[in-house]
């Protein structure tokens, strides 16, 4: 971005920003979540920052990694949110047979945790990899069995997936089925329809993926709001901006790792984050006019000191422009949460 264009986008954000002063940090005691103009407010009309935590686990089947004292521990950090990935896989383990239990004897149990200790839950319809078949998690077994279990074969996957609304109509359903069975729960935040739906390259000549994202968005928006007017739906970008999306109680929620995997990190790249985050806000804030939230975002060099200089600037430029976050990531049992995110009172 130009010096010209980060100029005018820092004016407009102070200017958005501005508006739904004072922020709290909301629980779900105080009733669902919605949006207005570019915040994400409560049931009074109050605007909120959403700040807290991916919790990994029943994505790829290690419902081992939760337990409640993990939610004791995220309210002791003063989160308010948990980013709770989920695995298409396992809830349509067969093709057209949706696995209701999957809810019922795993993520039930999240939710209530939660709700004790007055945290919100996003549901993530994650994918890695795009499916077990190549190493990752996501796609069903039967979406991708004919497929070469190796890069080549997962972006043909991938590319069959977004040129086939039949398929995608699959996951389309899947999402209505978990929306009626949360419709009136208000722990939940919202949905996250598609995690990470950019990375994979088409094999397809002429395939629109963009395109072919956007109206995968489009129905589903469609669908479950039919059973559900009551939850916010987080989107993830693709690649280039698009048009046709409605933008009533959205938030984008793009990740942010921008030489988060670099051999090190100085200060000195201060800069070349800002320029990332701008170019975020810019697009969602400004472009889109909606809410934006930082789905993921880590640090990953392998020494101490790199970590720890990146996580301060990354939550720098969120603190300052009034952006809410979910750290990559809490697994309950190895990883514990760095200092930088706990949030003084």
């Amino acid at each position: 971005m130009r010096t010209g264009n980060i100029a005018a986008a820092l004016f407009l954000l102070a200017t958005v920003g501005a508006a739904f002063t004072p922020v709290i940090y909301a629980t779900p005691t105080r009733g669902f979540l919605s949006t207005r103009g570019t915040s994400i407010v409560d049931s009074a009309g109050q605007a909120i920052v959403l700040r807290g935590v991916n919790y990994p686990g029943y994505e790829q089947d290690h419902p081992d990694l939760h337990n409640s004292m993990a939610y004791s521990t995220f309210a002791g950090n003063e989160f308010n949110v948990v980013r709770l990935p989920l695995s298409w896989a396992n809830l349509e383990p067969q093709l057209g047979a949706f696995n209701s239990e999957y809810l019922s004897s795993h993520v039930d149990q999240d939710v209530q945790w939660a709700k004790s200790a007055g945290i919100y839950v996003i549901l993530d319809m994650h994918q890695s990899d795009w499916a077990g078949r190549f190493g990752g998690e996501g796609a069903p077994d039967w979406m991708v069995e004919n497929y070469a279990a190796n890069v080549t074969g997962m972006r043909h996957a991938a590319s069959d997936f977004w040129s086939n609304t039949n398929l995608q109509d699959h996951l389309v359903q899947v999402w209505v089925k978990i929306a009626q069975h949360y419709a009136n729960e208000p722990t939940i935040a919202g949905y996250d329809l598609f995690n990470e739906p950019w990375i994979f390259t088409s094999v397809i000549p002429g395939l629109n993926a963009t395109r072919a994202l956007e109206g995968f968005y489009v129905r589903t928006i469609q669908a479950v709001r039919a059973v559900d007017p009551n939850h916010i739906i987080f989107l993830e970008p693709g690649s280039v901006k698009m048009f046709n999306l409605p933008i009533s109680n959205i938030v984008w929620a793009p990740h942010f790792y921008p030489l988060a995997f670099a051999p090190k990190f100085y200060l000195d790249n201060y800069t070349f984050l800002e320029n990332d985050f701008i170019a975020k806000y810019q697009t969602c804030l400004i472009d889109y006019g909606t809410p934006m939230w930082i789905g993921e975002f880590g640090a990953f060099m392998p020494d101490n000191s790199s970590r720890a200089i990146w996580l301060q600037v990354a939550l720098d430029l969120f603190n300052r422009y009034g952006i809410g976050w979910g750290w990559w990531s809490y697994d309950g049992q190895y990883t514990s949460i760095p200092d930088q995110l706990y949030i003084p009172s």
